[in-house]
């Protein structure tokens, strides 16, 4: 402290002129319109090149996470390709060759209005019935699921997400092939529950959960979370697994709606089964 006060009154008279200048400049450019009109024009022109500056720093920053987005979109696309196809085998003879059979379908959609802090959570998509959108369609982002289609108009449609008290999807630890249910508790949008897996299975934290493939909804292996803690309590039958969500749903912009070009025929083979 006192080496700061020695300090001020050392450079005392320095400091005084810097005031004064400081008020001799404000007393010229307010009484005098032609400064005051190339001080403006001056101010002006520096905030506006600094305002550019900041803008393409901006840019370039905004391009570079968009296209890291791209890019895990593109991988995530060209990792299903084999996920999207059957592949039909003539049963009595055996050919060399196959035929591919295309089972699934993707639609992107932007996503206009996003909610994850509610308890029950929705999002519009600029996608409708034009584009061939109806209730009930799975859709997912390129890091894992996001919710089902539950009401389309002709231009958009709405989705349940995942972060909503209705939502249960089937999900299988990929190191043990256990198929549990999902869950969102309703606390944090970034955990969930995965439910109904027996206590004699083993598993870890950071175990992967994707989707089971059961459903007509989503097709198998699209990543749903990662274990991120588990508890077995006594005289329970089936352990409390917490899941940290593979997607962050608070930065979500581009999503893909799920077509299943075979759904009809599986309904109806279903309805067959459970008829028996």
């Amino acid at each position: 402290m006192r080496n700061l006060i020695n300090f001020l009154i050392k450079y005392s008279f320095f400091f005084v002129f810097i005031i004064l200048e400081v008020i001799a400049f404000s007393l010229l450019v307010s009484n005098n319109s032609y400064q005051r009109s190339a001080y403006v024009t001056a101010s002006n022109g520096v905030t506006a090149s600094i305002q550019n500056s900041i803008s393409d720093i901006t840019d370039y920053l905004g391009l570079k996470e968009e296209n890291k987005i791209l890019a895990y979109e593109n991988a995530y696309l060209r990792s299903q390709l084999l996920e999207s196809n059957l592949w039909a085998h003539d049963s009595l003879i055996e050919f060399a060759d196959s035929q591919k059979t295309q089972f699934y379908s993707y639609t992107q959609a932007q996503i206009i209005s996003n909610s994850f802090q509610n308890r029950n959570n929705y999002l519009i998509l600029n996608k409708g019935s034009k584009d061939g959108i109806m209730k009930e369609m799975g859709v997912i982002s390129s890091n894992g699921i996001v919710g089902i289609v539950n009401s389309v108009s002709e231009n958009f449609c709405s989705v349940i997400s995942i972060l909503h008290s209705k939502s249960a999807i089937d999900g299988k630890i990929t190191s043990n092939k256990y198929t549990g249910t999902c869950f969102w508790p309703g606390n944090d949008y970034q955990i969930g529950e995965l439910r109904n897996i027996p206590s004699h299975t083993k598993f870890a934290i950071g175990d992967t959960v994707v989707t089971s493939g059961n459903s007509s909804i989503f097709p198998p292996k699209i990543p749903i979370g990662f274990i991120h803690n588990f508890e077995l309590k006594p005289g329970k039958n089936f352990y409390e697994i917490e899941l940290d969500y593979s997607v962050d749903y608070n930065k979500l912009n581009h999503v893909y709606i799920i077509h299943n070009l075979h759904k009809e025929e599986l309904i109806k083979i279903k309805e067959v089964r459970n008829e028996k």
